[in-house]
């Protein structure tokens, strides 16, 4: 499904009043046990960063999803976030994927010497499967050994996951609004990205995240590139 898009950026044009309340409508259809004029005030406009880039996806003229990728200054590292909500049916991790490799690749040629990381938290299998297939370098993965003790210095107050001695879980509060169908759908899948997930947590649909990290730089965009050409 091909869907329109339009790019915003904090620091230059924002979002207007009627795309605030677009974005607070698929806010409620994508997760639970939250309060979305609030997760759009922490998410969307605190001032815990020094840039946000926004992609709004659109199908004939209405909104349908949403990717934000926020980058902070934290001690000798930049650390880029991310949230992304879609309709239901338009619910594709595809759609986000060129979008925050893109971006992430603006940041480190603006400053290859910073070390740069992807560190956030991921509710959804889907979402992991469809970064994890596609990137060269991503922790935790069963075919990319995590350095030590790296989870411990990004998520150092989370949790260890059952299946493997890594400190890869968090506990959030909210949920992706995922009907029995996706739910079933998830538990018979044959993917390896999905089955792993389902792994390391278990309780993915109770308000517990995934915490995952991908190192920006060369070595990344190198293999990233190569992964895609020989898919």
């Amino acid at each position: 499904m091909k869907l329109e898009f339009k790019d915003l950026t904090q620091t230059k044009l924002w979002l207007s009043e009627s795309e605030r309340q677009a974005i607070i409508h698929i806010i409620k259809i994508s997760f639970s046990n939250i309060t979305p004029e609030a997760y759009l005030a922490k998410y969307f406009d605190s001032s815990d960063a020094f840039e946000r880039r926004l992609r709004l996806y659109f199908d004939q003229g209405n909104l349908v999803g949403y990717c934000l990728l926020t980058f902070s200054d934290e001690s000798t590292m930049i650390v880029i976030r991310a949230s992304a909500g879609f309709i239901p049916q338009y619910r594709k991790g595809d759609n986000t994927f060129v979008f925050s490799l893109s971006e992430s690749f603006k940041c480190w040629l603006r400053r290859p010497w910073k070390k740069i990381y992807y560190a956030d938290t991921m509710l959804s299998p889907a979402m992991y499967r469809a970064i994890a297939k596609n990137t060269g370098i991503i922790w935790p993965h069963p075919h990319h050994p995590a350095p030590e003790k790296v989870f411990d210095l990004f998520n150092s107050d989370g949790d260890l996951s059952s299946a493997e001695p890594l400190r890869c879980l968090v506990s959030v509060n909210r949920s992706s609004n995922y009907s029995a169908a996706e739910l079933t759908s998830f538990a018979t899948s044959d993917k390896l990205e999905i089955q792993y997930y389902r792994k390391l947590n278990p309780d993915f649909n109770s308000g517990v995240a995934l915490f995952v990290i991908i190192p920006i730089h060369f070595k990344q965009f190198l293999k990233t590139a190569l992964k895609k050409f020989y898919a």
